[in-house]
């Protein structure tokens, strides 16, 4: 299957609680990372996170999957058509 470009925005909504897992999947997933872009809202206990990956769809789904299942997380991702 063919790697493409995808871009991923991954909303934390509870920083406390959910970011060590994302975290710690992200680095999983490190290989397939082009970039990383982390905007932290402390007062709102809040962070978005913003990658652009170079992945199959299959592997796009596995990730934007796994990290759909976590609590106080919310990921949109995006396939570029380059």
């Amino acid at each position: 299957m063919e790697k493409k470009f995808h871009t991923v925005t991954i909303t934390v909504y509870d920083r406390d609680t959910a970011f060590n897992t994302v975290s710690k999947l992200l680095h999983d997933y490190a290989c397939f990372i082009q970039m990383r872009l982390g905007y932290p809202v402390p007062d709102k206990n809040v962070a978005v996170i913003f990658l652009i990956l170079k992945m199959t769809t299959d592997e796009l789904g596995a990730l934007s999957g796994k990290l759909g299942q976590i609590d106080q997380v919310n990921v949109k991702a995006i396939t570029l058509k380059i």
